[in-house]
């Protein structure tokens, strides 16, 4: 592999068939066609999700063998819905972003806390938001500026409803 930078679109190697790719700050991943994840790029705090903190530049499968609907990559972590709408995330979990109800980093998918079937998932900055199939929606992670919709600021590291009785549609973590 290089580390060059690229200045024009460059094919990712190895002959994968992605059904979608996402881009996070610093690292990107791809289901394919049959489900699996893969990872490539910074892997500072095990957010390519193979049990590692190196960093891959190619496609790296994601550890677990789970069968993955979706992505989203937040600067330093990734979560995901399975098939079957459990939510995972792995990552840098300093202010418990990952939703497995603790602050501390994990480099292979952990299960977010609560067992809510799931249809969409927005990683952040610092927090995590996910949607269910009626339309609530859930956040964790840092909220220092109300970010969780919770109407707190206190850091949640488990999954809280957002408040005000509303159905959403879509949901996205800045």
């Amino acid at each position: 592999g290089s580390s060059l930078n690229r200045g024009a679109p460059t094919a990712v190697s190895l002959g994968f068939s992605f059904s979608s790719v996402v881009v996070g700050l610093v690292h990107s991943c791809g289901v394919t066609t049959s489900g699996e994840a893969y990872c490539w790029g910074n892997n500072s705090s095990g957010q390519l999700g193979d049990g590692t903190a190196t960093l891959r530049d190619v496609p790296t499968l994601v550890s677990g063998g789970l069968s993955w609907a979706s992505l989203s990559l937040g600067t330093n972590h990734s979560c995901g819905i399975t098939t079957g709408g459990v939510a995972y995330c792995w990552g840098a979990n300093g202010v418990g972003q990952l939703g497995d109800g603790t602050t501390t980093d994990r480099s292979t998918p952990v299960a977010v806390v609560g067992g809510y079937s799931l249809v969409g998932i927005s990683a952040g900055q610092g927090h995590t938001c996910a949607l269910t199939a009626i339309g609530k929606a859930y956040c964790w992670g840092s909220n220092g500026w109300g970010t969780l919709g919770d109407s707190t600021t206190i850091l949640r590291s488990s999954p809280v409803a957002v408040r005000g009785g509303l159905s959403f549609q879509l949901i996205s973590a800045g």
